[in-house]
């Protein structure tokens, strides 16, 4: 049996101006693409988390 249920989804959607050169978007890209970002969100995440005392028993992943 599951330990938990997933009760919400939260999804983020990163943008940039559609006149944005190839060269700069493909910066974007490979930032977003990054073990660091995804290891600075998480870590913004958790702490959004951390800090709300209802929100103790939740569970947080982050999924590319």
């Amino acid at each position: 049996m599951a330990k938990s249920v997933v009760i919400d989804e939260l999804h983020v959607t990163a943008r940039v101006p559609n006149n944005l050169p190839e060269t700069r978007a493909e910066i974007v890209r490979n930032t977003l693409a990054s073990a660091e970002f995804m290891s600075r969100l998480r870590r913004a995440v958790r702490n959004v988390i951390r800090a709300d005392p209802d929100l103790a028993v939740v569970r947080v992943s982050l999924t590319r």
